[in-house]
């Protein structure tokens, strides 16, 4: 497995990331960090709002940052984890973690349905209507050429 740098003497390994160019894997840790430090930056906040609020949300964070730092992570856990956080930040009203998910998850696997759905929710619901179409038929599309 590529190794990708060294963080307080744990080296990290990825393997298999789909939608990145070879040579690209070090470039899917910066997108997997900028993401948990993004994360981070929320649960800091700004003490407005009561943390029951963001349970749901508190836990995907806690999920993503359990599997991303790991000696050996799996990345489809990582992802699986990636996408629940940006689920839960949408549901949470938190529009701009929301976004900087879906489009690291893009990024990440381009040619993952659950990236480009999830995409096409957030895009909804910041009112860009028509960049959501474009980005949830992406994810129909995938999903149909996985089931043929």
């Amino acid at each position: 497995m590529p190794d990708v740098g060294t963080v307080t003497g744990m080296t990290k390994h990825w393997t298999g990331l789909v939608g990145l160019r070879a040579g690209s894997v070090a470039r899917a840790e910066d997108l997997y960090t900028a993401c948990v430090r993004e994360c981070a930056r929320h649960l800091a906040g700004d003490g407005t709002r009561p943390p029951s609020a963001d349970a749901p949300l508190v836990a995907a964070i806690g999920a993503l940052i359990v599997e991303h730092t790991e000696l050996r992570p799996d990345e489809d856990a990582v992802f699986a984890a990636l996408l629940a956080v940006g689920g839960c930040a949408l549901a949470a009203g938190e529009q701009r973690l929301a976004r900087r998910v879906a489009d690291s998850t893009v990024a990440l696997r381009s040619r993952s349905a659950e990236a480009w759905e999830l995409r096409g929710v957030v895009l909804e619901a910041a009112g860009r209507t028509a960049e959501a179409a474009e980005a949830a038929g992406r994810g129909r599309a995938l999903r149909q050429r996985l089931a043929a």
